[in-house]
């Protein structure tokens, strides 16, 4: 009985997000025009996913970054233009944003900006 116990103990442990862990989606079905830009609330960041397509025509690019807090020093942009983002940088202290970029000629659709550290 007592190695079911530890058994069970060790496996809740494997499975159990980080303490402190959090996630936000601090975009979610919206259109968004050249330039448009979203940060998301300050944390702890270990990845930031941005996923988007062009209804609208054209190849639209989305792009993805982490701050410092007070937006002085952030990470160079990863654009794309081909869906999906995934930008596992990672900073201690931060926003994470996600932005059109501002020559794009079509709207983008912005199917969710998504930040967190789990």
């Amino acid at each position: 009985m007592l190695v079911l116990f530890a058994a069970a103990i060790i496996a809740a442990a494997v499975v159990a997000p980080p303490a402190g862990a959090w996630s936000q989606t601090y975009v979610s079905s919206a259109n968004w025009g050249p330039g448009s830009s979203e940060v998301s609330k300050s944390g702890q960041i270990t990845y930031n996913y941005v996923s988007f397509s062009n209804p609208y025509g054209g190849l639209p690019q989305m792009g993805t970054t982490l701050c410092n807090s007070a937006i002085t020093s952030c990470y160079t942009w990863r654009w794309s233009n081909a869906g999906p983002i995934t930008d596992e940088r990672n900073i201690s202290y931060g926003i994470a944003a996600c932005k059109a970029n501002p020559g794009n000629h079509y709207l983008v659709f912005v199917n969710y900006c998504a930040t967190g550290n789990g």
